[in-house]
Parts: C-alpha cells; sequence; structure tokens
C-alpha cells in the first residue's frame, strides 16, 4: 500500500466538501461515462423458476445482459459501449466494489513530490496480460499516451484536457481550426509520461489535480500490452487495430490485465469471458461471464424473471413499483432489501447515483429563444415523480447533489444544490439572482410562448426541431413527447428520432444532431469532472458548440465564464472557495446560455436473484466480479 505521505493524498482528497457529501452515498460509474436510463415500458408476465438458494460455490456461469451492441474493446473509445470492461481490463488503481477512495491495483505504492506535481508509481511484478506478457512500466507509457494522442481515442479531455492534465506540448497547426487550440494539438511524444525502469512509471502534470487517483482509476486508463496496434508514433503496431479491439481476421487478439479474459465475441448478440488463470488478485469464483446483448428494457426485465439473467442492472421505470420494496440494511445513502418480483422474492440495491440526464442543444443550429423555451417548458419535478416514478430527483444543475460545491461548513453540497435553485443562494450572475429562471417545479407556457414571439416567431412562422433519443429508451421517449404539445403552444415544432447510443455519440462529436437526450456519470465526484465541457474553452470540440464560430450565443456571457474558470478555478493561487465561485459562476452560465437542460438525477438499481451472492457497489459503480459466487 501506498507509504504515509503519500497516504495523505488520498485523506486530503476525502476531506473535502465533496468527498464528505458523498460519503452518505457508499462508495458514475463506468467512467465514462455516458449512460443510459431504464425505459419506461411495462413488462409481461412472470415465469417464477427461482429456487431456495444453496450453498455458494465456485464455478458456473453468470449471466449478463449488455443495453447496446459492443462495438470495440478499445478502452479509451468505448465511451458507453464497454459492457464488461471492468472484469477484462484493469488499471493502476480501482475502486473496489464500487467504493471511493481507490486502492492499489497495478501499481502497488506511489509518491507523490512535495509541489504536487510528479507522481512515482511503483507497479506489482506478479502481473500479467492475458497473453501471458509481464505489464511493465513501458505498457503504461504507451497505454496514457494512446489515450492523449491516438486518433482513435474519445476521452483525450481525460489526460490532456482542462482539469487532469499530464504536461505536454501543443501545437496548433497540427489539427483544425488552427485560430483554436484543441485535444487535437498535442505533440506527439510530448506527454510527460516514463518508465523509470520495467516496475516503475512516472507522470507529471502541468498543475495539481486533488482527484488524479480518481480520474486514473476511470476504465478509460486501461493498462494494455505495449506497441498491440500501431495508432501513435513510434509504434508499428503487433495487430491491424480492428484486428486486436474487433473482430476483422483473428480478432479480437485483445489481451487485458483484468481477472477474466475475451473468450468469444459475436458483436451484436453477446460476448464471454472466461476466467483468468493467471491473475494476480482474487481468484475469480465462477468460470465465466456471458453478457448477452438485450436493448430493449422490457425484454431485459422479462429476461431477468424467467430465469434466463441473474442480474438487472435498472428496471423499467413503468413496471417499479415502490410498495414492492422492502429494505432491510441501510449504508449511508446505499439500500439493501428485498423486491417482489411477480411472486418471487429477488435480491434489490438502490444508491444515488453520480449522474444527471440532460438534454444537449447544438447552439450552431438552436437559436437561445428556442432553448430557453424548452427550460420553461420543462418541469423537472413532474418529469421525475411521473415519467422516472420516484426513482430519479429533480435535476436543476449539470453537478449532481452529492458533488455540488459547498460555500458554508454548515450547509451540505445537497442542501446548498436545493436553495441555489429554488431562492438563488450564493447566486454570481444577475441572471440567477432568484434561483433556477425558468421557474422551480413547474411549467411556464407563457413565458416560453412570450420569448419566442419576442424574437419573432408566431403561429404562421413557427421554429422546426428534430430531437435525437436512444432506441429503445422510452423514458427520454417519455419526455420528449410531453415536450412536444407544450412547446407547440410557443410556436416550436418539434419531430422525435431514434438512434443507436454509438450513433448518437458519434453525431453529437460530428455536430449533426439539433438536440438529444444523454445522460452522463462522474468520473470523480469533483464539480470540474462535468463543468470542463460548459466554460466555453475550444468551443469547436464541444457537443455544445457554444461560442464557436457562427453559434447562438452571448459573447459577454461567455467570457463571464471563461474568466471564472481561467482566474478562479485554473490560476496558480486558485483555492477551494475561488473554486467553487467558478463552479457556481459556470452552472449559471449555463442557465443563462442554456446550452444543456438538466432532467434528473437518477438513482442506481440492482436486482439479483437470491441464487447469487454479490455485494451492491458503491456511488462509483465500478465493480470486478470476482467475489460473486453461485448457489446452483
Amino acid at each position: 500500500m501506498p507509504e504515509e505521505k503519500t497516504r495523505r493524498s488520498f485523506l486530503a482528497a476525502a476531506g473535502t466538501g465533496v468527498a464528505a457529501a458523498l460519503a452518505g452515498c457508499g462508495g458514475n460509474a463506468p467512467d465514462e461515462t455516458a449512460t443510459e436510463s431504464p425505459t419506461d415500458e411495462p413488462a409481461g408476465g412472470s415465469d417464477d423458476t427461482d429456487t431456495e438458494p444453496g450453498t455458494p460455490m465456485a464455478g458456473g456461469t453468470l449471466q449478463m445482459m449488455a443495453t447496446g451492441a459492443i462495438q470495440t474493446l478499445d478502452p479509451i473509445n468505448a465511451k458507453g459501449s464497454g459492457a464488461g470492461y471492468n472484469q477484462y481490463n484493469q488499471q493502476l488503481m480501482e475502486f473496489p466494489d464500487g467504493e471511493y477512495p481507490p486502492e492499489a491495483a497495478l501499481a502497488k505504492d506511489y509518491e507523490l513530490s512535495d509541489d504536487g506535481l510528479t507522481y512515482t508509481f511503483t507497479l506489482r511484478e506478479d502481473a500479467t496480460f492475458h497473453n501471458g506478457e509481464d505489464v511493465t512500466a513501458q505498457d503504461v507509457v504507451y497505454s496514457y499516451r494512446r489515450l492523449a494522442e491516438s486518433e482513435n481515442s474519445r476521452n483525450k479531455d481525460d489526460i490532456i484536457g482542462e482539469t487532469m492534465t499530464i504536461a505536454h506540448e501543443k501545437d496548433q497547426t497540427l489539427a483544425p481550426p488552427e485560430d483554436e487550440t484543441t485535444l487535437e494539438d498535442v505533440v506527439p511524444g510530448s506527454l510527460a509520461v516514463e518508465a523509470v525502469d520495467d516496475y516503475t512509471f512516472e507522470m507529471t502534470l502541468q498543475s495539481a489535480f486533488s482527484w488524479t487517483l480518481f480520474q486514473i482509476a476511470g476504465g478509460t486508463f486501461a493498462i494494455l500490452p505495449e506497441n498491440s496496434v500501431g495508432d501513435v508514433e513510434g509504434y508499428d503496431g503487433e495487430y491491424a487495430y480492428n484486428e486486436f479491439f474487433s473482430t476483422q481476421g483473428d480478432g479480437p487478439t485483445f489481451a487485458g490485465a483484468g481477472a477474466f479474459e475475451v473468450d468469444s465475441w459475436s458483436k451484436g448478440d453477446a460476448i464471454t469471458l472466461s476466467e483468468y488463470d493467471d491473475y494476480y488478485g482474487t481468484e475469480p469464483q465462477v468460470d465465466e461471464i456471458v453478457f448477452t446483448v438485450v436493448p430493449d428494457g422490457n425484454a431485459r426485465l422479462n429476461r431477468f424473471e424467467n430465469g434466463n439473467a441473474d442480474i438487472l442492472e435498472g428496471m423499467p421505470t413503468a413496471s417499479f413499483s415502490p410498495s414492492n420494496v422492502s429494505i432491510e440494511e441501510q449504508d449511508g445513502a446505499k439500500q439493501i432489501g428485498t423486491y417482489d418480483l411477480g411472486g418471487q422474492t429477488v435480491n434489490y440495491g438502490q444508491i444515488p447515483a453520480l449522474t444527471t440526464e440532460y438534454l444537449v442543444f447544438n447552439t450552431l443550429e438552436v437559436p437561445i429563444p428556442v432553448r430557453k423555451a424548452f427550460a420553461y417548458a420543462l418541469n423537472q419535478h413532474d418529469v421525475a415523480e411521473s415519467v422516472f416514478k420516484g426513482t430519479a430527483t429533480p435535476a436543476y444543475h449539470i453537478v449532481p447533489p452529492a458533488a455540488y460545491p459547498q460555500f458554508e461548513e454548515d450547509v451540505s453540497a445537497s442542501e446548498t444544490y436545493t436553495r441555489h435553485a429554488e431562492e438563488g443562494y450564493q447566486s454570481n450572475l444577475e441572471g440567477a439572482a432568484d434561483g433556477y429562471p425558468y421557474g422551480y417545479a413547474e411549467t411556464d407556457l407563457d413565458s416560453a410562448k412570450q420569448v419566442m414571439e419576442d424574437a419573432g416567431y408566431g403561429p404562421d412562422n413557427t421554429f422546426e426541431i428534430t430531437a435525437t433519443t436512444i432506441s429503445g429508451n422510452s423514458a427520454y421517449q417519455r419526455v420528449f413527447t410531453r415536450l412536444q404539445s407544450k412547446l407547440r403552444q410557443a410556436h416550436i415544432e418539434m419531430d422525435v428520432t431514434e438512434a443507436q447510443f454509438g450513433t448518437i455519440i458519434s453525431q453529437a462529436i460530428s455536430g449533426s444532431m439539433e438536440v438529444f437526450a444523454l445522460g452522463d456519470g462522474m468520473e470523480y465526484p469533483g464539480p470540474e469532472n462535468f463543468l470542463r465541457f460548459l466554460w466555453g474553452g475550444s468551443p469547436s470540440t464541444q457537443f455544445t458548440r457554444w461560442g464557436a464560430e457562427g453559434s447562438y450565443h452571448d459573447e459577454e456571457l461567455r467570457q463571464t465564464t471563461i474568466d471564472a474558470w481561467q482566474e478562479n478555478y485554473a490560476a496558480e493561487d486558485a483555492t477551494s472557495e475561488s473554486e467553487a465561485e467558478a463552479f457556481q459562476t459556470i452552472e449559471e452560465g449555463n442557465w443563462l446560455s442554456m446550452q444543456e437542460l438538466p432532467i434528473v438525477n437518477p438513482a442506481s438499481q440492482r436486482f439479483w436473484h437470491t441464487n447469487v451472492d454479490v455485494e451492491m457497489y458503491g456511488v462509483m459503480e465500478n465493480q470486478m466480479f470476482t467475489d460473486l459466487t453461485l448457489s446452483r
């Protein structure tokens, strides 16, 4: 374990107001965390196949379900589509059973320099990849460089963005637009990572960052064998990209360092993982895990009811009945008990997620009055109760309540969140002085209509817009359907279309949608994890494009949020107080610009049969199934 001077850095992170608030939440979630909400269609009848649990024993097959097609095994590219990645991958640090703070995994120890910039990790010498090769510091260098430099990386912001930034050089001429610094401008080979020797890895940050160990515990920081593929300068690649990470040729030839290895994979159907015999850690208690692709929430519930799946992660909200829950244990905000499912009793766990569901507007396409009309029309409280049936709380900020910045010691993060939205507590901007400017717990169609008419719209001049939702996700579908009739009264005609989750992410990157629904889970419980995308920097690379040339935006407001970030958060003399001010200003800037419209903060739910012995995960949600046992 880390030595004493390093352990103090863990405690420093855990001593913040954010961490104190999270203590009541147990331990986003897979990092990444973009998430899909449960659907809302009622399920059909059940086939009671449960039996009384027997004696837990080693072996057997764990039957799981993936909510969408698994497109790739690449951890830097698989945002939102990597079912099972916690099982076949491993990072330097990990969240045991989803609990924080992170603990050593492939790293057995680390030291932090006095200036808080240089981390020196000592690696375990008994860890191997699934191809039998030892895990070394050279593999870490390669994996981190891929995350920062590869054209296949969708997560460069995690390593060279605006928060945890490993020192590197940039050249604006490397990628368009040349008048804007972007994540694509990193100079190959300039990342400050080094293999000091085979089992010592060193990285130097651009500036100190208190959530570093949380960040590198996320799935995108999984370690892969050096030179597996040649998508960064200096590596020619042992395999073609799609041969290693997909099913091309003899693929996948993928080798991770997790407790399970990829056995077989049929795209759009299932992926089978088998126990890795030489795993350095706790020996898995099951022989294999099968993730079957079941995109429809109703079908997933039926499959679980009929005993063809062992664990159900989230239930269609229309099928969930709070009265069927019996809570027997409470650990902070984590609740554990049983659920009456069509006459059979299954185990149940629930924990508030570090997740926000929201609408994303492409500001190149959607004018400010239209975005504000959406906000006036949406009643978050009504959606939380009517659509999510009380399994979510209304959201008025992008940062979830438990991670919200605090300003006074005796006012919790959640209370600060609510008071700011309801009454303007600790507000910074004039338009936010009275709280959420579009009405707290109400629909204000008069204001929605007025803001559109002030912009020149009317019965004979309506604004037409297409909203995109995840295929099979009827929760989002119902949100848009409820908005449709309301927006029509405000001279907005909205069509709703569906797309696969991976397609939505690709289209968001290309900027080809007008408005879409998305859920995002935090990779670490700090407000900057979400707000790094909203302060106005590098607009051409953001989903919202707010501030990009040709976008509908208020440049004075954008400069206000830029100044807040750069002067109060990113400055060398920034304090926790100044950072909180910056976060508050950026949240209020989002209110006034309406780039992203928060909807709800959901709870994460798990159901599992009585012949499955598994821990309910903590707030970080990442969990490896090494301790899980079956009794059948």
